[in-house]
């Protein structure tokens, strides 16, 4: 009888079969409580055993801190090491996919930190339709393949170049996918850890030169990592849906700011806005959050401007379209960003109740040398004055950009060469500075 550990109910991995765990990795992200699975933590002192080969198997691990040695026993009792794990890679993953007995035994080869993922929680993941769980069952589908081609002898494997060169690939995929899994799993919680924070970046009348409202912009302070990219960690949120906790927080707190702002400046025309994806529309409780949010904090509807993609509007979705309708009916703003990046129909302009358009800052950007986007641009602004549409410059970074948005009619504008995304202390600070808006 094989002895057993204090953690027996850690499951065996088939790491040592050639699979790769990815699979496991994004079991992890279920759509209605993302990387749930992710919370069980298991730890094991260096020397003991995870996993005991030909025991039968119910979840895998993914592997936090440590390094873990994996073992096959041969027919004679001896046994052969036949491969090592370490941070950020998956063991066990099989489990969750095939009842057959574990391939292998698992030793930690010093103080090794899991996380547990279990089959259950890889088939709620599956029934929802993750996006990531999506990606890695192609993995998973890509490592069983190689299972087939290898020989039984694991070591015959070593010699092959082609196989290799599969490996390194399906490994630089897996390191993609665990990569996300594991700042999904850092992300969960976020919010309630107060990691979150917003930075306002200023809309500028370019006439007056004065503030007229700010866009709100959602940081993640991570507490190992420092300041996140939020291109990022906000796709990987979309993805697995903690993007919705994450936006009705930035909501509310832009609210909050929005309504201290007015406070302290008595600027009753000042605005906010703030981005939205399609997961938020997906969201029933939508659009009731932000009215309830908005009588909460006392802001008025008119002031707040929802930014949405052109992509989302080019879903097509009449639940995306039913709930715009109702925020422009009780007089919020829509407007589009990045407009005119990557897609020839406009028809979309007629079909939703759209009320500003902003100019890509790759169009801004490029205008003053380029005729052709210049074009563009000028096209862009004859559209929105057509359909009486308001329209902002975005990425505004040299006088030249004022000068020629300027001379082209662009009433308001957005960039570095006004100001960076900002605290809400210099928010205020900037807006007290600026000269009283004359009655």
């Amino acid at each position: 009888m094989k002895p057993k550990s204090d953690h027996s109910d850690a499951s065996v991995p088939d790491v040592a079969s050639g699979s790769t765990g990815s699979d496991a990795a994004s079991a992890a992200v279920p759509a209605l409580d993302p990387v749930e699975a992710l919370q069980i933590e298991k730890l094991y002192r260096a020397g003991e055993v995870i996993m005991w080969q030909d025991e039968p198997g119910d979840c895998a691990y993914f592997v936090q801190s440590g390094r873990v040695a994996i073992v096959r026993q041969r027919p004679d009792g001896s046994e052969i090491e036949v491969g090592r794990r370490g941070p950020g890679t998956l063991i066990g993953e099989m489990a969750i996919v095939d009842d057959g007995p574990r391939s292998a035994t698992v030793r930690a080869l010093e103080d090794c930190r899991l996380l547990e993922i279990s089959k259950a929680d890889f088939s709620r993941a599956v029934k929802n339709a993750n996006p990531i769980v999506g990606l890695v069952t192609k993995l998973i589908l890509m490592r069983y393949r190689d299972i087939l081609q290898r020989s039984e002898n694991v070591r015959e494997f070593a010699g092959v170049t082609t196989m290799l060169e599969q490996q390194e690939r399906h490994h630089a995929e897996e390191s993609r996918v665990l990569d996300a899994v594991r700042m999904a799993n850092e992300f969960k919680g976020a919010v309630a850890r107060k990691e979150l924070f917003l930075e306002y970046q200023p809309f500028i009348q370019i006439d007056t030169g004065r503030i007229i409202g700010f866009e709100a912009l959602m940081r993640w302070h991570h507490p190992t990592s420092g300041r996140m990219r939020p291109d990022l960690f906000i796709p990987m949120a979309e993805d697995t849906g903690l993007i919705i906790e994450a936006t009705r927080w930035a909501f509310r707190e832009a609210c909050k700011t929005l309504k201290r702002l007015i406070t302290q400046t008595g600027d009753e025309a000042l605005f906010i806005s703030v981005n939205f994806s399609a997961q938020d529309f997906d969201d029933p409780g939508f659009l009731d959050e932000l009215l309830f949010t908005l009588h909460d904090t006392g802001i008025h509807p008119s002031q707040i401007h929802l930014e949405i993609t052109e992509r989302l509007l080019l879903r097509q979705s009449e639940q995306v379209k039913k709930i715009l309708l109702q925020c422009r009916e009780h007089d919020m703003q829509i407007a589009i960003d990045d407009f005119g990046t990557g897609y020839s129909s406009l028809s979309y302009l007629h079909q939703y109740p759209v009320s500003t358009l902003k100019i890509d800052q790759s169009f801004v950007r490029n205008m003053t040398s380029d005729k052709g986007v210049l074009g563009l641009v000028k096209s862009i602004l004859s559209l929105s004055e057509n359909m009486g549409l308001a329209i902002i410059a975005e990425g505004v970074e040299t006088q030249q950009h004022v000068d020629m948005l300027k001379s082209l009619r662009c009433q308001v504008a957005q960039g570095f060469f006004f100001a960076r995304p900002m605290s809400e202390d210099d928010a205020a600070n900037l807006l007290k500075a600026q000269p009283k808006n004359p009655s």
